[in-house]
């Protein structure tokens, strides 16, 4: 296919929390032009498909039976396939707390297979936008299935090493702010740009404004593997829902949070809140998936099934919102948080053709990853110009 097309008519959900009609001229894997609908094209979506931003999911463990931390560098080309199919362009690779030396090794081939994808040429999926360590920095209290065994205190060697490991391509790190050392290796990978998010975490609300002021700017799968949201005591997460350089991570699943819940936090939040799936492949002994989540065997929540895709259906029914605006909080919510925002989670000229095609049920047709079609593509129909647009 040529590297310039025009691909529509279609309803186009901006990104912004708006919809319009028109065509969107594609050049050399970046939005050229917001077009009128009238007019020629060269790619046409099925009758009645809405063009978004493609979705970006900030916590993931894995995808289908591959887990990053237990695979590493072959999980890699598995997930990019598997969130192609969920709409998704982009993704954080997350290395969950294990045997240090185990994590660094992951991350390592992780960064490694993830660039090895991008030298190939065109895209095969989404794209890995980098790694997200899910500890080892956290409260033993509220570890949940990271094992205390390889709960460690933080240090600047080790904050440095992590850094090393990822070859530049650490984007966030899930931390308790309360934990030893933390707050000096905060201080530290704030000033060096990656996203400090708090996480199993047995913080309060003073603590809470403490970390946001050392540089946490998000809070990691919000309501769980933190105290609860109390009248008298509130945990962490009313310091990052009052303060509004923050965002919040949520896992829209339904079970994770109760929708009720999930309603309230959307009508305070608004797009300040992120939607992440945390995906755990039931892969190995011991996991299951019952009741809807990932389970280990002791029953603990060890992760979600969502996808994204779903993620954002889910939103739509529980906040009872348009979907034009329930893809903000998967596309411009979390391209903000990972500092993206000025190439992806919005249609604007200038930015990357990451898009997702969907049906005027909301599912999936294809996904377009730097204006190559890497799902469905069958589903766009290939048209003959007779003018320029």
């Amino acid at each position: 296919m040529s590297d310039t097309y025009i691909l529509g008519p279609a309803r186009l959900a901006l990104g912004d929390g708006t919809l319009t009609h028109g065509r969107l001229a594609v050049d050399r894997g970046r939005i050229a032009r917001i077009l009128p609908e009238d007019g020629p094209s060269d790619l046409r979506p099925p009758d009645g498909a809405i063009v978004a931003p493609g979705l970006i999911d900030v916590h993931t463990n894995g995808a289908d039976e591959f887990l990053f931390n237990r695979d590493q560098g072959n999980a890699v080309e598995v997930a990019s396939r598997a969130y192609a199919r969920q709409g998704a362009t982009g993704y954080l690779a997350g290395i969950m707390t294990a045997p240090w030396e185990s994590m660094m090794h992951a991350a390592a081939e992780v960064s490694e297979a993830a660039n090895q994808l991008v030298e190939a040429g065109d895209p095969i999926g989404a794209r890995c936008l980098g790694i997200h360590f899910e500890g080892p920095f956290l409260n033993p209290k509220f570890r949940r299935v990271h094992r205390g065994e390889w709960i460690l205190q933080a240090t600047m060697d080790r904050a440095q090493e992590m850094i090393e490991a990822c070859r530049g391509a650490l984007v966030m790190a899930t931390m308790a702010p309360e934990a030893d050392g933390v707050d000096e290796v905060a201080r530290f990978f704030f000033d060096q740009g990656i996203v400090c998010s708090a996480g199993h975490t047995a913080a309060h609300y003073r603590e809470g404004m403490l970390a946001i002021g050392l540089g946490f700017r998000t809070l990691t799968h919000a309501f769980n593997a933190m105290p609860p949201l109390d009248h008298r005591d509130p945990s962490i997460l009313a310091a990052f829902i009052q303060e509004s350089r923050t965002t919040v991570q949520l896992i829209c699943d339904g079970y994770h949070v109760s929708p009720a819940m999930v309603d309230l936090l959307y009508r305070t939040l608004h797009e300040r809140l992120v939607l992440a799936t945390d995906n755990m492949p039931p892969a190995g002994s011991g996991y299951r998936i019952e009741g809807g989540v990932v389970r280990a065997e002791d029953g603990t929540i060890a992760g979600s099934a969502l996808l994204m895709d779903q993620a954002v259906r889910n939103l739509m029914s529980y906040a009872d919102i348009p979907f034009e605006t329930a893809i903000v909080n998967a596309t411009r919510s979390p391209a903000r948080l990972l500092n993206l925002d000025h190439e992806l989670g919005t249609l604007e000229a200038g930015k990357r053709a990451d898009l997702s095609v969907w049906s005027d049920e909301y599912q999936v047709f294809s996904t377009i990853v730097g204006g190559v079609p890497v799902f469905g593509s069958a589903h766009l129909y290939h048209t003959s110009r007779t003018a320029n647009a």
